[in-house]
């Protein structure tokens, strides 16, 4: 029975309106996904040079690397002609036919496409992965991506993607904004759902852009790796993510962007939560990090990963995680 539950993955697809879009699959029992975030892209010829060095990046990145899967974690584009910048950020996995996602940032609100035009342009791509899995949720592009074996017949892991917003409208608790409960109610009904298919916890990992409260933890531990020099950009209120994270047994990793000058990575309570390295030359405040991606690896049998970190010029801040 279980074997044809997993066999029609692909239906779901087919009735969520994705007919189209690839299954993400393991080959070999190994899957990897890389994060690029922070791209800060403009509109303009002063910018040019900068979006260009940026494109390239990506695509030396994917062809180094070669990703099952790429996620975008927002601050993408930044300005106005957003539809423009957002059809040539897009080409680098659409040239190498790499499935892509993209959580959405604070900045993304300030170009001149709101959130749902640009999901309503990322849907008309072929290798796009981004959808809202509910209807009237708070944010765009909440969603769940099933990621198979390699033979087809299980489901081993599943990748959650979170608009973690912008900013809050009431100054008296704090500037940037949380993920709702109606997006953490819908992940734990949804989590809950794959557990009964599977008869235990799918291994998971989630990606958004503003960090969770409980990074600055982890900054502050001392088995930490990676740089930590950025105090954590959080909201103030801490709706309570992390602990769903931790009670329903299945995220083994949260991967996030925000803070520039931050690419670390450490466990807390047993869960991964790792930032990914600035993709964008453009700079938004005094940047130090070089320009690059984060590669996660994943293992097919067990929540086991491994991420490092990939620039032009070298891998480094290899970690291992071997799962809750």
């Amino acid at each position: 029975m279980r074997k044809i539950t997993y066999a029609l993955i692909a239906i779901f697809f087919v009735l969520s309106g994705y007919s189209k879009q690839p299954v993400l699959r393991f080959k070999n029992q190994r899957f990897k996904i890389v994060q690029f975030t922070d791209l800060h892209l403009i509109n303009g010829k002063d910018f040019a040079e900068k979006n260009d060095s940026t494109y390239q990046l990506m695509r030396t990145v994917i062809k180094e690397e070669k990703p099952d899967l790429v996620v975008i974690t927002g601050d993408i584009v930044v300005s106005g002609g957003a539809a423009q910048i957002w059809n040539q950020v897009i080409q680098p996995m659409t040239e190498a036919q790499v499935p892509f996602a993209v959580t959405f940032g604070n900045h993304d609100t300030e170009s001149d496409l709101s959130k749902s035009e640009i999901l309503e342009l990322l849907e008309k791509n072929e290798y796009n992965l981004t959808h809202d899995a509910v209807k009237g949720l708070s944010g765009t592009g909440n969603c769940s991506l099933p990621v198979v074996s390699s033979d087809g017949k299980s489901m081993p892991w599943a990748i959650y993607l979170f608009d973690s917003h912008a900013y809050t409208n009431d100054s008296t608790v704090g500037y940037y904004d949380w993920i709702k409960n109606d997006q953490i109610q819908w992940y734990r009904k949804q989590s809950t759902a794959y557990t009964r298919k599977a008869g235990k916890p799918i291994a998971a990992l989630a990606f958004f852009h503003i960090p969770l409260p409980e990074f600055e933890i982890v900054r502050n531990q001392k088995e930490t790796i990676g740089s930590t020099i950025e105090g954590v950009c959080s909201p103030s209120l801490n709706s309570g993510l992390f602990t769903s994270f931790h009670e329903m047994g299945d995220v083994v990793g949260a991967f996030v962007g925000h803070d520039h000058n931050n690419d670390y990575v450490g466990s807390l309570s047993g869960i991964c939560l790792g930032y990914g390295r600035k993709t964008g030359y453009a700079s938004a405040y005094h940047e130090v990090l070089e320009r690059g991606a984060r590669v996660i690896e994943l293992e097919e049998s067990g929540a086991k990963f491994t991420t490092h970190i990939r620039t032009l010029n070298s891998t480094c801040l290899d970690y291992t995680s071997t799962g809750k």
